[in-house]
């Protein structure tokens, strides 16, 4: 947890990484910062104001650079990292007439960074379409129940669910995930708008009092 904001993406480490910001929604980006918490402080990384064009602090000069494909897209491509820049990183987007729209990414070491194993759960799903995930309860109450998207060095959040039917979604997919919290038996996940992103393992984890069951799915 982060300011009691969950982590958005978790990224491996890699000498060449991206770490993905892209506004979710269509609005004026006013400007874009991106900054990383060491311990005590926020440090500022880059800024990227249409008009102004990018400014790069010095400490990551010559190691990152955006290609900024579109005003919605602010990922930061990482040239050459080293493991000092492990850590938590956040891009804050100010938009009209949104207001301010933030992503949370926890970088982690290579060896800190583990994908589950890959089940025989194949869902069907064409672009821009729709794809449906059900996870059944097994054993017991349940207290809280997170679905994820997983690639190969990437674990994005989506959403959560608690034992009171309350939904916290990821930055990413809270604008095209629907999600029944309200169910004793299962768990009902759409996610809308399908893109080549998606093509992905999906899994949700399910904690109950005595023990967590997970169910994985490939898309």
């Amino acid at each position: 947890h982060v300011e009691g904001k969950l982590v958005d993406s978790t990224v491996k480490l890699t000498e060449k990484m991206k770490l993905d910001c892209v506004y979710p929604k269509k609005a004026t980006i006013i400007q874009t910062s991106w900054m990383k918490s060491n311990l005590t402080r926020k440090e500022n990384i880059a800024a990227l104001h249409p008009d102004y064009g990018i400014h790069i602090n010095d400490n990551y000069k010559g190691r990152i650079n955006f290609r900024n494909d579109s005003s919605e897209d602010s990922s930061l491509y990482f040239t050459k990292s080293t493991l000092e820049d492990v850590g938590l990183y956040f891009c804050s987007i100010q938009t009209f007439p949104d207001g301010t729209w933030e992503k949370v990414i926890k970088v982690v070491r290579p060896d800190a960074f583990e994908i589950p194993e890959k089940q025989k759960n194949h869902v069907f799903a064409k672009p821009g379409g729709n794809v449906t995930f059900t996870c059944p309860y097994i054993g017991g109450p349940v207290q809280q129940v997170m679905w994820q998207r997983i690639k190969v060095d990437q674990m994005d959040f989506i959403v959560l669910c608690n034992s009171l039917g309350q939904k916290s979604f990821g930055s990413d997919f809270e604008e095209r995930t629907l999600v029944d919290c309200s169910s004793k038996t299962s768990s009902m996940m759409v996610l809308q708008n399908v893109t080549a992103s998606d093509f992905a393992m999906f899994r949700c984890v399910v904690t109950g009092r005595k023990k967590t069951f997970a169910k994985s799915f490939t898309v």
